[in-house]
C-alpha cells in the first residue's frame, strides 16, 4: 500500500515539474493597439498620430517592452527627441482617434508636439527607434512598417542585456526586404524579421536611410525560469528516498 502511495505521490510531483518546465509562451505586441506609459499627447483632429515621451514602456500580460528614440543611430544619437505613435484598428480609448493613413507603430520627432512636425509621424533619416526587453522577456521577431518604394532602414539588434547595438545589414534594406532573417510581407510596405530557433535578442533597432519608415510589431517570449522544477524534483527525490528509507525500517 505504502509503495503504491509512493509511486503515486513521485507520478503527481514529476508531472508538475515536467509542466514548469514547459516551453514559455510567446505574445505579440503590435505598438499602436497597446496603452504606452506614460500615455502619449493626443493630436489634434485630423493629424494621424500622437507625440509622446522619450521613453515609453508598453505592457503586454507579463511582457514589458521599453521603446526609445535617438536622433542618430541606436544609442548614440542625442538631443530632445520624441516618440511618436499612431494608434491601430485595436487602439484603446486613449488613443482613438486611429490614424488616417491605416498604419500604425512607433515613429520618432524632433519636437514635443502634439502635432508632428514629419506629418507621417513615422522614423524619418537619420533617426532610430530602439526597442529593449523588461525583466525576463526576450525578443523573437519583429515588423517594419510603411516601408514603400525607394525607402530604406538599417536594422540592428542587442544581444546581450543593456550591451551594443548590432547592425545586422549591409546594404540599407528596402520594400524587397532583402536582408538578414527578412521577409516580404505580411501586408504590403512591410518587413518581417525573425530571429530564427534559438537566436532570441533583447533589443532590437530601426534606423531610417531614405524616406521614413515605423517599428510596428514585435513578438516576445518569457525567458526560461528553471527554478521552480528544479525544486520539485529534488522534493521528489527527497520524498521517494524517504518514503523507501521508512519502508525498509518497517520490513
Amino acid at each position: 500500500m505504502e509503495q503504491r502511495y509512493m509511486f503515486w505521490v513521485c507520478g503527481v510531483l514529476t508531472a508538475m515539474a515536467l509542466a514548469l518546465a514547459a516551453s514559455p509562451a510567446q505574445a505579440d505586441i503590435i505598438f499602436g493597439n497597446v496603452n504606452p506609459a506614460p500615455l502619449c499627447q493626443a493630436a489634434p483632429a485630423g493629424q494621424p498620430g500622437h507625440v509622446c515621451a522619450i521613453t515609453e514602456v508598453f505592457a503586454s500580460g507579463a511582457d514589458n517592452i521599453i521603446a526609445h528614440g535617438f536622433l542618430g543611430a541606436p544609442a548614440a544619437g542625442t538631443g530632445n527627441t520624441n516618440l511618436t505613435l499612431k494608434g491601430g484598428p485595436a487602439a484603446p480609448p486613449q488613443l482613438l482617434p486611429t490614424n488616417v493613413l491605416m498604419e500604425s507603430g512607433l515613429g520618432i520627432n524632433t519636437n514635443p508636439g502634439p502635432v508632428c512636425t514629419d506629418l507621417d509621424c513615422e522614423i524619418s533619416p537619420p533617426q532610430s527607434v530602439t526597442a529593449t526587453v523588461g525583466a525576463n522577456t526576450l525578443i523573437t521577431d519583429a515588423q517594419i512598417g510603411s516601408v514603400q518604394p525607394g525607402e530604406t532602414f538599417n536594422f540592428f539588434v542587442q544581444t546581450t542585456p543593456g550591451g551594443a547595438f548590432i547592425q545586422l545589414n549591409g546594404a540599407p534594406i528596402g520594400s524587397t526586404c532583402v536582408g538578414p532573417g527578412f521577409t516580404v510581407g505580411p501586408v504590403p510596405d512591410m518587413c518581417s524579421w525573425n530571429a530564427g530557433p534559438g537566436q532570441t535578442r533583447f533589443g532590437v533597432a530601426v534606423q531610417a536611410v531614405t524616406g521614413d519608415e515605423l517599428l510596428t510589431s514585435l513578438s516576445t517570449t518569457r525567458a526560461a525560469v528553471p527554478e521552480p522544477a528544479s525544486l520539485v524534483l529534488l522534493g521528489t527525490g527527497l520524498l521517494g528516498f524517504r518514503l523507501l528509507q521508512r519502508r525498509r525500517q518497517k520490513v
